[in-house]
């Protein structure tokens, strides 16, 4: 499986959300710049639209950069009540459809109202009208609308979450390429603390015949 990634926040800089939300662009490209952070991290090629481009632009430069999967990022507008996550595939049983469920999966758990489900592009709004990104991307696409920023609850929650969602869909997006999460923390232990130097010299060579990484470090309390 190609690990190349094309991502499509939101262009949509007339859509205003709620509050101090701001554009649905602006903070689409900030949960991006999230995401891509630890795509690149994972050695995941990844390759971004412009705010500049038109809809019709972005999916013709997905479609040259030939990757593996198009990921669209979008935050959603209804009636002012309504709530939560969902993500668009193309049809039912499409490759498209394992990743949007892996993004719904990873979204939805930390939403913290009720969502949406997985959805079709396919005729969505009606015969032969479909959703134009998903509908038109050569690789393997989902579109997902994260919340809706017509709602005051949902906009608070997003502008308060920005990292921990762009953390949840690169799991999402790097489960579905078969690579493991890595969250760059370590764990150091600690074994023993000496009193006398050469005690504490003797414990690091015990450790490293052992084949740990061992160093004396001074604590002055």
């Amino acid at each position: 499986m190609s690990k190349t990634v094309y991502l499509s926040p939101s262009t949509q800089e007339n859509n205003i959300g709620v509050g101090c939300y701001g554009t649905e662009e602006k903070v689409m490209n900030e949960v991006c710049n999230v995401v891509e952070k630890i795509l690149k991290k994972h050695k995941v090629t990844t390759y971004r639209n412009k705010p500049t481009m038109t809809l019709k632009q972005v999916v013709a430069d997905s479609n040259s950069k030939k990757p593996g999967i198009h990921v669209a990022l979008h935050s959603n507008a209804y009636n002012k009540v309504s709530r939560g996550c969902e993500v668009f595939c193309w049809k039912s049983g499409v490759e498209g459809e394992k990743l949007a469920k892996l993004l719904y999966k990873y979204v939805a758990a930390i939403t913290p109202s009720a969502d949406r489900g997985v959805k079709y592009a396919y005729n969505f709004y009606g015969p032969g009208k479909h959703i134009y990104e998903v509908a038109n991307t050569t690789a393997p696409a989902s579109l997902i609308e994260i919340a809706f920023h017509d709602n005051i609850q949902d906009v608070t929650w997003i502008l308060a979450n920005i990292e921990k969602i762009g953390i949840a869909i690169a799991k999402a997006i790097l489960e579905y390429l078969g690579v493991k999460y890595e969250t760059g923390i370590l764990y150091r232990v600690m074994a023993g603390s000496f009193s006398e130097k050469n005690n504490a010299e003797a414990q690091v060579q015990k450790l490293k015949k052992a084949g740990f990484d061992a160093v004396v470090m001074v604590y002055d309390g």
